[in-house]
């Protein structure tokens, strides 16, 4: 036989073996009662991740929506499709591909169930993980996938674990470390607008690039008390030395660490950028051991702490350790205080760069939504950028600037969706007026982008960026006076279930927050004396321009995180108003 005859041959098996597969969990889909559609590959399927993530732009032009049976293969599929499975088949469906089944749900109080049952619903851990991709792509059942991405750093828990362990990291993130993030945000939103105010017409296409610039500023100092100035970045280095530098390496290259083995980075013979992305990675843990070992002499000889995240992190684990009484609260080893820290400094930073790249984007393309904030920031904010711009005083006051956050994360959220799992027993959900027997061993996933656009929910202009819809007038009076109508103005509160952005129930997002607060300070900095437009190409209409610019916006892909495919297809010009 020869190799090309073989390797025919062990393909015909493979997709042989995948079609029984298929079919054996169709039957199982179909006891669950709710409509079914069908992917011959699970969206989880490493291999198929890989190859999508590579060639990005060759798989823009294949038509996934041409039919319902490539339409699921797509990754990020979710935003893509919003609500419209929903719309066609009702509040559950099962997409049945030959790992497993997924169960899809796009009704609130269902989706709120899910997230109040976390014993129930648990984490499915194998979905990321070190394991090396060939094997696991082959191994449906592989339980070889257990390790989560993030043991890359340290363990991730799960279960009875996991709650000690966010018990004893949610200390951290306290209110004096928002008044932390709060300043530095505004400095380095101050000289990064100052930076691009100095530009010529021609305006600048850096814009994603420098949201991630910030927020990896912002997160060195709020969690490790480092600071840098907004200029001094560079993602060239080519021996990555400074926790900055390292941590900036690894969060571009997260896909490539998450789906190969860790050796493969110290092979003498892998390409350059390959070992740096290891050196990295070495410098990083070296980096965070060397700070946990430091804070650790500081508690053992009663000095105060450094005040960083590994500090709090350090310390309360220790006063909490040492209650007898309490034996489940036993210390964090130097291990786990190094996952949660990756964890921290990888949440904490590229879903709030992205963030901040899509709703300086779609600010620049709404004009009126700039001049409804500045109302706000010229009110309660005054003069420059200065200590007078006190947290405690100004961060609650400024709702509107908070609506743009939400708004953009309901229709752009960096995570398509949140999957939980039956594990190993049959569970029920109650969809509606139905209720529905769930075997085990399934996904059941409150599809995020379905629930944050549903009309019913979100109203006629769902899938419309518009930001005053988060704004509510409790006297329902419009008065002239911009004091008044600023008083009584408060945050729309959405069905539950409706939007999770932050998740919800006990695993729900730490960094919250944190979040917020660096993203209004970061408003405030830009948009109180500034305005920002899109630089319009030769012969286009600053309209046209602006239309661009929400067609670059809407022209976004999932590849770990939701992010635009082209950002610097846009030009941003800033002006002092």
């Amino acid at each position: 036989m020869s190799i090309v005859q073989l390797i025919v041959t062990l393909v015909l098996i493979w997709w042989t073996y995948q079609a029984y597969r298929l079919r054996a969990n169709y039957k199982r889909a179909t006891r669950i009662g709710v409509p079914l559609v069908y992917a011959p590959i699970s969206p989880d399927n490493p291999l198929w991740i890989a190859l999508q993530t590579s060639f990005t732009s060759l798989f823009k032009y294949i038509p996934f929506d041409a039919f319902s049976f490539t339409r699921y293969c797509r990754l990020g599929w979710e935003f893509h499709d919003r609500f419209r499975t929903f719309a066609a088949l009702g509040d559950a469906f099962v997409l049945v591909t030959p790992d497993r089944n997924w169960l899809y749900l796009g009704e609130a109080d269902a989706a709120n169930d899910i997230f109040s049952r976390g014993r129930e619903f648990g984490r499915p851990v194998w979905m990321l993980s070190e394991a090396p991709l060939f094997f696991c792509a082959y191994q449906p059942r592989c339980t070889n996938r257990v390790a989560d991405a993030l043991n890359v750093f340290g363990p991730n828990a799960e279960g009875a674990e996991w709650q000690r362990q966010r018990k004893l990291t949610a200390t951290p993130f306290n209110e004096q470390k928002s008044k932390l993030v709060w300043a530095e945000a505004l400095q380095q939103a101050s000289d990064m607008r100052n930076s691009w105010a100095q530009q010529d017409q021609g305006g600048l296409t850096t814009t994603s690039d420098d949201t991630r610039t910030l927020a990896l500023h912002v997160l060195a100092y709020a969690g490790f008390q480092r600071s840098y100035t907004f200029q001094s970045m560079n993602h060239a280095s080519d021996h990555p030395s400074s926790y900055r530098d390292s941590l900036s390496i690894i969060l571009q290259h997260i896909l490539l660490i998450i789906v190969l083995p860790s050796f493969v980075f110290r092979i003498p013979f892998t390409p350059p950028r390959w070992k740096r992305i290891g050196a990295a990675v070495t410098n990083f843990k070296d980096y965070m051991q060397k700070q946990v070992e430091e804070e650790k002499a500081l508690v053992e000889a009663g000095k105060r702490g450094s005040g960083t995240l590994i500090s709090n992190l350090v310390r309360a684990s220790e006063e909490r350790g040492t209650d007898a009484a309490r034996p489940a609260f036993k210390p964090l080893s130097v291990p786990e205080i190094l996952g949660n820290i990756f964890v921290f400094n990888f949440a904490g930073h590229d879903t709030t760069a992205i963030s901040l790249a899509y709703s300086v984007l779609l600010l620049a393309a709404h004009p009126q939504a700039q001049d409804w904030i500045r109302e706000e920031l010229r009110f309660y904010l005054e003069g420059e950028v200065s200590e007078g711009w006190d947290y405690e005083h100004s961060f609650p006051k400024l709702q509107r600037c908070l609506a743009i956050l939400l708004e953009t994360l309901r229709l752009y959220n960096p995570l398509p969706g949140v999957p939980k799992y039956t594990g190993s027993q049959a569970r029920t959900i109650t969809v509606g007026k139905a209720t529905i027997n769930v075997p085990a061993d399934t996904l059941v996933v409150p599809h995020l982008m379905s629930l944050h656009t549903q009309p019913r929910y979100w109203g006629h202009d769902s899938l419309t960026w518009r930001p005053s819809r988060w704004i509510v007038n409790e006297a329902g009076t419009d008065s002239s006076d911009i004091g008044i109508r600023l008083n009584q103005e408060r945050l729309l509160v959405p069905k539950k279930g409706s939007f999770i952005a932050w998740s919800e129930g006990a695993r729900n997002c730490p960094g919250k927050k944190f979040a917020q607060v660096e993203f209004v300070a970061t408003m405030a900095a830009l948009f109180r004396d500034f305005y920002a437009e899109p630089v319009p190409k030769p012969g286009e209409s600053l309209s046209a321009a602006r239309d661009r610019a929400l067609n670059v916006v809407k022209d976004s892909n999932v590849e770990l995180l939701l992010q635009m495919r082209n950002p610097e297809d846009v030009s941003v010009r800033w002006f002092r108003r």
